[in-house]
């Protein structure tokens, strides 16, 4: 797969940044920043459906961003707990379409943990983050 000159795998210095890491992908526009692993198989001809997926997700971050504004985006992003459950839904939606398009499964309970852990600073409930992907799931 070809990707966009602005999809990076992570510098080794995310480590050091608490929430940020090494093991998770972010938009911080202008770049992609992806696990190491995810970004050398995402060069492979045919690369791994759920990487394939995660881009995907991390893509419309990253054209909302330039949409509404880097700046105003991370800072909604950063203070305000139901901008940022919005956003994480509107991305995770674009990836449901690519693999519910491929038959590919969705681990709901997995995603609603994340959702409504201290990555996403406790937004929501877990239950409500699940009702919501189920929701999500059913309509693409």
């Amino acid at each position: 797969m070809n990707l966009p000159k602005y999809v990076k795998g992570k510098p080794g210095f995310f480590k050091f940044i608490p929430i940020l890491g090494e093991y998770t992908a972010n938009s911080i526009y202008p770049w992609i920043f992806l696990p190491k692993g995810v970004y050398e198989n995402l060069k492979f001809p045919s690369p791994n459906p759920p990487y394939v997926a995660l881009l995907i997700h991390e893509q419309k971050h990253y054209e909302r961003q330039r949409k509404i504004g880097w700046l105003l985006f991370g800072l909604k992003y950063l203070f305000s707990a139901k901008f940022r459950f919005n956003e994480e839904l509107i991305a995770v939606k674009e990836a449901m379409k690519y693999l519910k398009k491929n038959n590919i499964s969705f681990d709901f309970d997995r995603k609603a943990k994340t959702l409504s852990s201290y990555l996403y600073l406790w937004p929501v409930s877990k239950n409500y983050a699940e009702k919501e992907l189920r929701k999500i799931w059913d309509e693409v």
